[in-house]
């Protein structure tokens, strides 16, 4: 990591399996600038949701942690 890393994304594979990083980057970036990780975390679930379903019926695990750093 460095001082120019701002953003920590955990998240199962039913985020990566439809979602490219930029589109994570895309997704998260908004709500770091008004500090809503919570937020930023329900956007990516929904947009994997939303990804996923037009594509097959069965949805097993959307999971994501989103950590925003403050690092000085």
């Amino acid at each position: 990591m460095t001082a120019e890393d701002k953003i920590i994304v955990i998240a199962s594979d039913g985020v990566w399996e439809f979602l490219e990083n930029t589109d994570v980057t895309n997704i998260v970036f908004p709500f770091f600038l008004s500090k809503n990780a919570e937020g930023a975390a329900e956007a990516l679930v929904r947009a994997a949701y939303k990804k996923w379903r037009a594509e097959e019926h069965n949805i097993d695990d959307i999971t994501c942690i989103v950590v925003f750093l403050d690092v000085k």
